[in-house]
């Protein structure tokens, strides 16, 4: 009889512990669910442009040069033509604005403001390179003088200055700018821009460029905007500021972004790898990759759509990796610290450690994972044909080197942390 009750108790006890077991799934946080990243993506180069002059967007007089005709009879205005030799490249330092126009004619170099601050402005060829400056820093009146450059080929613009630089119908086969003045930049045409660099706290504004590997770097306060036919091949933010490329196409894209801002890339674009840390914002909304790396830290954000056949992904500290709309055949994704990944595929081998998560949209019989600490993996059902029906494509145009990346990363090779 004792031995009966005792299984009883047994019994009893084992029940009245499950009953009192928690067996509630992880609750999912719905604003890491909700992606919005998308609207932070420019679509529309227009507002690039709000700080350009009349001259930049009709031809027609700007505001300064206006202001110059109506000048009182006892101020002397002066135009003075500057004969130069052959150049193809500009540097600029000084408070006067620059007005270039493209020509498929010989170069031309006109000066035009209040007589004493022309004659203080200096104008001298040295190469190909023609070199802008001025005598005495902080003279007055600088700000009223115009010098308005026709170049048939342009190669080279440098900006040191505080004026704004400003070229409309400019055509080049290899164009390099480098900003490193407080002045904007704003320049329109047909262009081969191959780089642009911003050490500066002045904007630099493209509008049709025209190119298949362009490299963007910045490190200041500086942003870079850039629209047309955008093959980008290399971004390096080391800033404050924003990034911006409407168009963007071709492949082979690496991104390194570390400081503040964001960079927004809106076109069909084969990205290799991104790396982000600190407080910056790397969004992409179509990608189309065979093979995608990303490494985030801090407190970066990474938003990604399209598709991309094989995705890897570490993310530490407070990071966010937002891929929900990013289709992917296969993704290896790890999670550490406080960081939060969002990913679509077909499999998933996931982790997630100390306080981390993981949110997989797809079936859960695709997932693998692995669990410690607080993490937590949450699969949230979708078909995958539901959240991903287009049809899965894979970059069509390579350009030269686009396919060998062996000094970024190998797909072959082991998944090693960078």
């Amino acid at each position: 009889m004792k031995r009966y009750l005792l299984i009883s108790l047994v019994i009893f006890s084992y029940f009245l512990l499950a009953g009192c077991a928690n067996t509630r799934p992880p609750s999912m946080n719905a604003s890491l669910s909700h992606e919005t990243w998308m609207r932070s993506i420019d679509s529309n180069p227009n507002a690039w442009a709000q700080g350009a002059d009349r001259w930049f967007f009709t031809g027609d007089p700007n505001r300064t040069e206006i202001e110059n005709r109506r000048a009182p009879y006892g101020e002397v205005i002066s135009t003075m033509r500057v004969r130069v030799a052959n150049f193809s490249r500009i540097r600029t330092n000084g408070d006067f604005q620059v007005q270039i126009f493209g020509t498929y004619g010989p170069n031309s170099v006109y000066i035009y403001g209040p007589n004493p601050a022309v004659r203080n402005t200096v104008i001298q060829v040295r190469g190909d390179t023609l070199c802008l400056d001025q005598v005495k820093r902080g003279f007055g009146g600088m700000h009223r003088v115009i010098i308005r450059i026709g170049i048939n080929q342009f190669h080279g613009l440098t900006q040191f200055g505080y004026g704004c630089v400003e070229g409309i119908q400019l055509h080049s086969n290899g164009l390099t700018i480098a900003q490193a003045g407080s002045g904007n930049i704003y320049l329109a045409g047909d262009m081969n821009v191959q780089c642009v660099t911003n050490t500066g706290s002045g904007m630099v504004n493209v509008f049709g460029a025209n190119t298949h590997s362009l490299i963007i770097k910045t490190r200041a306060r500086g942003g870079v905007n850039v629209s047309g036919h955008v093959g980008v091949r290399q971004i390096v933010h080391l800033g404050a500021n924003n990034i911006n490329i409407i168009g963007a196409s071709g492949g082979a894209l690496s991104v390194y972004a570390d400081g503040s801002g964001k960079i927004g890339i809106n076109g069909i674009v084969n990205v290799c790898t991104i790396k982000a840390k600190h407080n910056t914002c790397v969004y992409i909304n179509r990608v189309n990759s065979g093979t995608l790396y990303a490494y985030l830290y801090d407190r970066a954000r990474v938003g990604v759509a399209g598709f991309a056949g094989h995705l890897y992904v570490d993310a530490h500290d407070s990071s966010q990796f937002e891929g929900h709309y990013l289709c992917t055949l296969a993704a290896f994704v790890r999670a550490y610290n406080s960081s939060h990944i969002n990913v679509t595929s077909r499999k998933l081998f996931a982790s997630a450690t100390q306080n981390a998560s993981v949110y997989f949209y797809g079936t859960p019989s695709s997932l693998s994972q692995f669990v410690s600490g607080n993490g937590i993996i949450i699969p949230i059902w979708y078909r995958y044909r539901q959240i991903c029906p287009m049809v899965e494509i894979r970059p069509r145009i390579s350009y030269k080197g686009e396919n060998n990346h062996s000094h970024y990363y190998s797909p072959r090779a082991a998944w090693k942390h960078k």
